[in-house]
């Protein structure tokens, strides 16, 4: 016969490793055993225990008895609990303070305090807090950066894959949560820009899809998050207003100062430029210049900040389809407003990436774009876009498409 191989013993395994009786890893949110065959993981979940006065009086009585004391087994964390619970703690002491909002008290107490508070009631929240506090964690050392990596798109994959079902559906139990979800999950997808990639430029449709979600879901449950008294009110209630659908007219700048007209009247034959198409325009720009208005006053880098991830949720939905198709205009205008915040990126989950953007962009539009692209490319040489008047062009220029000198 051959020897037995004895191993310490698994309590806090999963489901199906204690089914199996086999070792459990406990490693999550997917142990080993059940990544390798495909199947669903699932964890225990605890029981609380009820005070009961009697029963405590029962055991202090006994604990104060002369007699021999049984010795009793030391509980032990597994190295992936306590991963978990330092990402906790990641979270809830620092990567809280770096959302655009944070700088608001109502908004502070909404991600330190009540957003923790969901994610243990809502699994893929938990998840994907778990996965911005490693994301976090890696930028502030990076000596653990090649280790974190596979932790925090380890827990963004299972906060997906679990949070997509349920926003087909929202009820009263989970519609902050998801909606919180929603707004991280999209930060999340942004951060992914900075990592290093050896594959050709590609633009981020990505992320202005999933930031223009976060529209869609919280537009649905609007009514009932305010009468609610919903957490999630301070964001509501916030600028940039990317809620509530007011009328075209509103949503249009129609200030005294509007700089970037010639984005939108530039090679018309380009974009088959109808009433519609031009319309999509419109709300784009007009949205970037009030983001430059905004970058020439000096307001402060929060609120800079907020402005430029308020512009996927604004913009019509069209005009991320432009951009996945890589029409110029479209991309110009994406690159103008990743110029206007690089100066203010000194934040970890934008670091780097307004500057590889707009680089990107310059590299796959046509030659007869790119003098579009000197202003852009000139904010991200100098570092800033503040002072940096944008090019206007000759009339001709505008309506035959050729190159200033």
């Amino acid at each position: 016969m051959p020897p037995r191989f004895t191993h310490r013993k698994s309590t806090t395994g999963c489901l199906r490793c204690k089914a199996r009786k086999v070792k459990c890893d406990e490693q999550r949110p997917d142990c080993g055993h059940c990544t390798r065959h495909g199947v669903t993981c699932e964890w225990p979940t605890l029981k609380p225990r009820m005070y009961d006065p009697d029963k405590s009086k029962a055991v202090t009585k006994r604990l104060v008895q002369p007699g021999p004391r049984p010795s009793l087994p030391s509980p032990e964390l597994g190295s992936m609990r306590i991963l978990e619970m330092r990402l906790v703690h990641q979270w809830v002491t620092e990567t809280c303070n770096t959302m655009s909002s944070a700088k608001v008290p109502a908004m502070a107490k909404m991600w330190g305090v009540s957003v923790p508070k969901m994610a243990f009631e809502y699994e893929p929240l938990l998840h994907t807090l778990l996965a911005l506090g490693a994301a976090h964690r890696s930028t502030l050392l990076p000596q653990e950066a090649s280790a974190l990596r596979p932790v925090y798109h380890g827990y963004i994959d299972s906060a997906v894959r679990k949070h997509r079902p349920v926003t087909a559906s929202l009820d009263n139990t989970t519609t902050d949560a998801v909606c919180f979800n929603t707004v991280l999950l999209s930060l999340y997808t942004l951060f992914l820009r900075s990592e290093p990639s050896t594959l050709p430029y590609d633009p981020p449709v990505m992320w202005l899809t999933l930031a223009q979600g976060i529209r869609t879901v919280i537009k649905s449950a609007y009514e009932k998050l305010v009468a609610n008294n919903s957490a999630l009110c301070p964001l509501l209630f916030a600028a940039p207003d990317v809620w509530r659908s007011p009328d075209r007219e509103q949503r249009i700048y129609n200030g005294p100062l509007k700089p970037l007209q010639f984005l939108l009247h530039y090679r018309p034959e380009d974009d088959g430029m109808d009433k519609e198409t031009l319309e999509v325009y419109e709300e784009a720009v007009a949205y970037i210049e009030r983001f430059y208005i905004a970058v020439q006053k000096g307001e402060e880098d929060y609120m800079l900040r907020r402005m430029f991830c308020g512009f996927p949720p604004v913009i019509p939905q069209a005009y991320i389809a432009y951009v996945a198709a890589r029409r110029p205009r479209a991309l110009v205008i994406l690159a103008y407003a990743f110029a206007l915040i690089h100066e203010h990126e000194d934040i970890w989950w934008l670091r780097g990436i307004p500057a590889r953007e707009v680089e990107g962009i310059n590299g796959i539009i046509p030659a007869e774009w790119k003098w579009l692209m000197v202003w852009p490319l000139h904010v991200i040489a100098t570092g800033s876009a503040q002072g940096q008047e944008v090019p206007i062009p000759r009339t001709s220029t505008v309506l035959t498409g050729m190159s200033t000198p």
